[in-house]
């Protein structure tokens, strides 16, 4: 072979790898796409290249963004067996809190037809982070102006009413002291009595385990009629009943101050589709490691509108049994009407500022298998969250659920408080279905 065939053949591969290389390296694609046109007010942090997402599937990139006609048009390349139909909301998404963009295509029906390649349609803007972070400081200022009048830094009416209040609320605890002033007496009177009760109960046990040691020697009158076995039975049976009695009375005494209970409310505000959910319920713990939690969740309107798909269950029930140990919370049973466990971190509870912050997990609904708005979902549904506790009342965060299918990004707020008159009354119930069952032994 020549030096010149050689050299040739050099150059030609040169040639074929950065052809290669540039094939590579610029994104291209032999597969066949068409393209729409999305116009929108705003795309603060989309770009070309961005991928599109058709109800959470990659589908396509985004291939150029241009202004037209006072706002910005958006060009899509999708792919042929992705179709989009005429009714699809498309908005500009995001993976996270400070994640890249993408954009969403929450598919439509298949009765509206199908979107031809080059149509344009018009987006859904959802707010940005920053503009969102932007309202929620105004709105502080607002409250904050709203504690001092402009004019010579006066009290604001937020402040009159402030003030009213507290006089309110000090007038009623007023009233609440001299209530206890006037009560306390007949409850002192009424824990004597119970001690004397006690007293009473365990001189009572102690002559009872005199008299069986009398009737077990069967001496004296008493003996000889106990030799009677049946009439010794009964004896025996009474005194047994007196003692579970005795037992349930000193068992419930303490029961009665021993339940706590916490009332829990979470908002939930979900950006893409601009719609909110609430779950309440009641934390009941009779003891320090245990706890039983009952309530609803995506408490709402199942008719209210909202500006995209909205792929959650409304108004389902919540029911757990709960572990704690140390900053971890476990809790299973059912989440939203389905089978499912949840659980709760805090790394470093026991400090002052790290202990506020919290980690959440749950997962349920594992054998789902249902259409929903429709979309086919078949695999169980993982939600995680984080939260920055800013008063033992109050905390704040965010969070993603359905991650396995429709991801979705919400703001999160929960209220806790306890509850100390509902916890007494459990301690009531506690107490009468103790005293019933001490009943139902005697019997």
């Amino acid at each position: 072979m020549s030096t010149e065939t050689k050299v040739g053949a050099f150059v030609l591969a040169g040639l074929v790898l950065l052809a290669w290389a540039i094939f590579l390296l610029g994104d291209f694609s032999l597969e066949k796409r068409y393209p729409i046109f999305v116009r929108f007010n705003d795309v603060t942090g989309l770009a070309e290249d961005s991928q599109v997402k058709l109800s959470g599937v990659e589908v396509g990139k985004v291939r150029n963004l241009d202004f037209h006609d006072g706002k910005v048009l958006v060009e899509a390349r999708i792919r042929k067996d992705a179709p989009v139909y005429r009714d699809a909301v498309i908005s500009v998404g995001s993976t996270g809190l400070i994640g890249s963009k993408f954009l969403q295509i929450d598919q439509g029906k298949a009765a509206s037809g199908t979107l031809p390649a080059g149509a344009e349609i018009e987006g859904q803007d959802t707010p940005s982070l920053e503009k969102s972070i932007t309202s929620a400081f105004n709105s502080l200022q607002d409250l904050i102006g709203g504690l001092n009048d402009e004019n010579g830094g006066k009290p604001g009416s937020l402040t009159r009413n402030l003030n009213a209040t507290v006089k309110n609320v000090r007038e009623l605890t007023a009233t609440l002291n001299e209530m206890m002033s006037d009560v306390k007496p007949h409850m002192t009177d009424a824990l004597t009595r119970m001690d004397n009760i006690t007293a009473k109960l365990d001189s009572i046990l102690a002559k009872t385990d005199q008299m069986m040691a009398a009737l077990n020697s069967e001496k004296g009158t008493v003996g000889a009629l106990m030799h009677d076995e049946k009439m010794k039975q009964d004896v025996q049976q009474t005194v047994a009943s007196l003692k579970d009695v005795a037992g349930t009375a000193k068992d419930v005494f303490g029961r009665v101050n021993q339940f706590r209970v916490y009332w829990n409310y979470d908002w939930r505000y979900e950006h893409a589709i601009r719609t909110s959910r609430a779950d309440i319920g009641l934390k009941i713990s009779p003891r320090d490691e245990r706890y039983y939690y009952v309530g609803g969740s995506n408490l709402g309107n199942i008719s209210d509108q909202t500006r995209g798909t909205d792929y959650a269950r409304k108004n389902t029930v919540d029911a757990l049994l709960g572990f704690v140990w140390k900053g971890l919370d476990f809790g299973v049973g059912i989440i939203r009407s389905a089978g499912g466990a949840r659980v709760s971190w805090t790394p470093v509870p026991s400090h002052p500022v790290l202990g506020r912050f919290s980690l959440m997990g749950q997962a349920y609904d594992f054998g789902r298998n249902r259409v929903i708005e429709g979309r086919k979902f078949t695999r169980p549904e993982y939600d995680v969250g984080a939260m920055v506790h800013l008063h033992r009342l109050v905390g704040v965060g965010a969070r993603l659920e359905d991650l396995r299918e429709v991801k979705r990004y919400q703001t999160w707020l929960n209220v806790n408080f306890e509850d100390k008159d509902v916890a007494y009354l459990f301690g009531l119930i506690s107490f009468g279905a103790a005293g019933t069952k001490g009943r139902s032994k005697s019997n």
